[in-house]
This record gives C-alpha cells, structure tokens and sequence, in this order.
C-alpha cells in the first residue's frame, strides 16, 4: 500500500494519493488545481491514477479533479446527490471501491454539505479491519466541517456520530483542512488523528445533546470563504475558468514583515489587527487589536475604515481571507501580512515564541 498526504498551505488544505503498489493503482482524493505532485509521485512509483475521488464539492478552494480526470483518464467520484456539469461517475453509502489490495468503503456523512463523504479504507494485506478514515470536510482534528454552506447541522451531527463514532477508537482520521482553513473554527494545526483521540478531546463532540452540537457549531462561524458559490460551480464543471471576479489585485493588498518593520521603525505605525483565537494571542503576539475570525462580521464598528490596517495571523492563510472580507467591505487601504506571526519570529524578532 502507498498512502500519502499532501499539504497546501494556500487554504490551509490536505490532499491524498492512496493505491495498490502490487497492481499499480492508485485514487486522489481532494485534488488540488496544481496536479502536478500527484502525477510525479505516481509516474515514481510505476502507478496508475485510476480513480479520482471527492469527499464533497468543495468551496474554498479550486479542484484539480477534472484536469487530473482529462489528463489520467480516471473519472471523477461523487456522491449521487451532486448535480454536476461534467462526467462522474456517482456513488451512494456502503458503495464499495477496490484498488488491488485496498477496499474503500463510501460512508456518505451530509451535514457540512449534502453530498459530503468519508472514505473507510482497509489494507487487506495488514487486516481485515478498516485502517483509517479520509473524512474530508466532516470531520477535523480537533473540530468538525462547519454547516453553513448550504449544509446542516442536525445533519452533521447525524453524520459524525451514526457513522464515524462508531469506528474503532485506533482507526486514523484524515481530515481535507487543517488550522486556518475556513471550512472550520477551531481545527488543530495537526494533519492527523484518531477516532479515539477525536471522541475523547474534540470540543465539538464533548456535547450532552444533538441541541447542544447544533447550537456549538453553528455559533461564531468564521466568515463564508469569498465567492464560494462560483468556487464550487467551477469545482462541479458548470464553468470552464477558475472565478476571477475580483476587483481588486491580491499582490496590492500584502505587506511583508520586513515592511512592516520599516513603517513602525519610522513611525508610521499602522492598526494592527490580530485575528487568531485567544489562546494564541495570550502565548504570542506583536500587538494590536485582537478579533478572532469568527467575530470579524460582528465587529466591523470596531474598525476605521480609512486608518491603514495591516492583519496577521499564525501563517497568513487566515488574515488574508479578512482582508479580503473588508476590503470587500469598503476598507480600502487594508494589508495581509504575508507569512504572519512565524515569519515576525524567523525574520524580525525571534524573542516572539513560536507555537
């Protein structure tokens, strides 16, 4: 068996590469427009990409699924309840996918969106039992898919704990986001996990009720990624090029650390606006007005519009999407300072601690 991970840090997203070394087949699960790596890596290994599969139509970031299908010639995998504007092939619940030694068991999980699905996948070489579990946008470490994209909470509740909670505690989690993706609230920086793990220390499964799940997650959403509807449009094959209404260069709106540091060292201090959670601000931070994510939409009073406005985070991902909220919303001389907090640390001042 060959499994591996890929991590883009642009949307803060995971990808896989899961296949048969011994038949030389192999699925991409959640590809990302940039098919490159998952061709390189298979053309290494003497494989074939003969399956590409979604866990759900994305929208926060532009799929590779049918470049990856036009270029390999494997169709694209999506639950039966998506409409799409290009060939797929449609799977429904306990559908079952083989590639040589590997058994992929569809478990369809709506509730972040109707067509969401997680993939159990057992090494028939190792065990009979299921190894891990790619659970796309249902399921984070250390939170769950938010359902307010066109999804439902009562359903994500259903979803996690009908389906996934019931998976052995030593079954790996894989989740498609990891911290600072949009699609959750407060999901760990860490790419992996197990149900056990989840179940014990997940904040959003430590619930008494499905009332108290929904009412959790449902509060305090970070902001709805910009364009999503046209994203997923793009992702479903309804348009032939990426979305590109925007009306701003994303290039005009960055401010390097080091440009930062200038401006301050000269006096020309901008509004700092930090819009990580709490508990990264209390263990690092170089000033400013704290505003986790989630409250941005709620707080906008709070904020000048013609004050110049640099926002950071840990890495970037998160304060680049609030740029582009409020500069949306009428903030017009609004920054992203690129590569955040940690590159403050690398490039600046390396007093500030890393975490």
């Amino acid at each position: 068996m060959i499994f591996q991970q890929f991590r883009h840090e642009a949307g803060s997203c995971l990808s896989y590469l899961i296949g048969c070394t011994r038949t030389g087949v192999c699925a991409v699960v959640d590809s990302q427009l940039d098919v490159e790596p998952y061709l390189k890596l298979a053309e290494k290994q003497k494989m074939r990409i003969t399956h590409v599969l979604e866990t759900h139509s994305q929208a926060d970031h532009l799929s590779g699924a049918k470049k990856l299908s036009e270029i390999t010639g494997a169709p694209v995998y999506f639950h039966e309840s998506v409409r799409a504007g290009m060939p797929v092939v449609k799977v429904k619940d306990g559908e079952e996918i083989k590639l040589g030694n590997i058994l992929i068991r569809v478990l369809h999980t709506p509730g972040h969106t109707p067509d969401s699905l997680c993939f159990l996948v057992t090494d028939s070489t190792r065990a009979d039992d299921p190894w891990l579990v790619l659970t796309g946008d249902t399921l984070f470490v250390g939170d769950t898919g938010r359902p307010d994209l066109e999804g439902d909470a009562g359903q994500l509740y259903d979803s996690i704990w009908g389906k996934l909670l019931t998976l052995d505690d030593i079954v790996e989690v894989y989740p498609t986001h990891y911290s600072g993706s949009v699609c959750g609230k407060n999901m760990s920086p860490k790419p992996v996990s197990t149900i056990g793990f989840e179940r014990r220390f997940n904040p959003s499964l430590q619930v008494a009720s499905k009332q108290e799940f929904i009412e959790f997650v449902t509060a305090n959403l970070p902001l709805q990624p910009p364009r999503f509807k046209k994203v997923r449009e793009f992702n479903l094959g309804f348009l032939q090029k990426p979305p590109i209404e925007k009306t701003y260069d994303l290039s005009d709106l960055q401010m390097t650390v080091q440009e930062l540091k200038q401006r301050t060292d000269s006096g020309k201090i901008p509004f700092l606006l930090d819009v990580r959670e709490i508990f990264e601000h209390e263990y690092a931070n170089i000033g400013g007005k704290l505003i986790p994510l989630g409250q941005i939409p709620k707080r906008l009073a709070e904020l000048d519009p013609n004050r110049e406005i640099v926002v950071y985070c840990h890495h970037g991902n998160r304060s680049q999407r609030v740029v582009e909220y409020l500069y949306e919303n009428g903030f017009k001389n609004v920054k992203n300072l690129t590569g955040g907090i940690e590159e403050w640390t690398d490039k600046i001042d390396p007093t500030v601690p890393r975490y």
